[in-house]
């Protein structure tokens, strides 16, 4: 698979790529970078610094061997991802697809290795339930040669069983986001906000296969409440950012 862009690892382990080198894969003036950054990275209200991207200094190398001071963005692959999106050309929807190549092929990878995780775990379920059976049967031995010798066997109390993890807490600011950016699209251009959502249940399908309708609703839960307990809120935010955000 031909590299169009360089990822790297930051250091917080995550993948990152330079927003220079993104900008020039999708074919865009490199005059007006540093416009192009501030609008669609540092001041864009549905990016987070320091998740969806950081800022670096670096030196810039001239046409006649010089160098000086410039800046660069060190973005995450999501982020990456979602700006081509926005940019909405052939050249934007080719590095997208490169990306979700990418991240397919590295998904593939972590599948076999559980596969292999799992049937370890089952052997070592198995060797521990084979001991745990062989003590209950000598404690069961114990136990019988104290009755026919008259005393009374004790017994330990049973451990307390531990709770079930909680539910991790709601990400209730990226859901602001996502109904802020619906109500100014609503208000803008007058539709209403089952018709936006609708449209945006279709692209995630789109994209990613995704059909929410298809999925089992509890009892009194919305889409959107779906939609983040099967993790998938990140994808409907990257759906509004590329459908509905108003970039010229």
């Amino acid at each position: 698979m031909n590299e169009l862009i360089q990822i790297t690892t930051n250091e917080q382990g995550s993948s990152v790529v330079s927003a220079r080198e993104l900008y020039e894969s999708l074919g865009f003036s490199g005059a007006v970078f540093a416009r192009w950054a501030k609008k669609n990275i540092v001041n864009n209200p549905f990016s987070i610094q320091g998740v969806d991207w950081e800022q670096l200094n670096i030196m810039l190398s001239r046409g006649n061997g010089a160098q000086v001071e410039g800046v660069d963005y060190a973005l995450s692959t999501d982020f990456a991802e979602r700006l081509c999106m926005l940019a909405r050309t052939e050249k934007g929807e080719e590095v997208r697809r490169w990306f979700q190549a990418i991240k397919n092929k590295a998904m593939q990878a972590p599948a076999i290795a559980s596969t292999e995780t799992l049937l370890l775990q089952l052997a070592q379920q198995q060797a521990q339930l084979l001991t745990n059976q062989q003590s209950q049967l000598d404690q069961l031995r114990s136990d019988m040669g104290k009755i026919q010798a008259g005393i009374r066997p004790a017994r330990a109390r049973s451990a307390q069983l531990p709770l079930p993890p909680m539910r991790p807490a709601k990400d209730e600011a990226l859901r602001q986001r996502i109904n802020q950016r619906v109500n100014e699209y609503c208000d803008r251009y007058g539709y209403t906000q089952s018709e936006t959502y609708r449209y945006l249940y279709k692209c995630m399908q789109s994209n990613w296969g995704i059909n929410v309708y298809q999925y089992p609703r509890r009892n009194g839960e919305s889409l959107i409440d779906l939609v983040e307990r099967y993790g998938y809120l990140h994808k409907l935010y990257s759906v509004v950012m590329a459908e509905i955000d108003f970039v010229e």
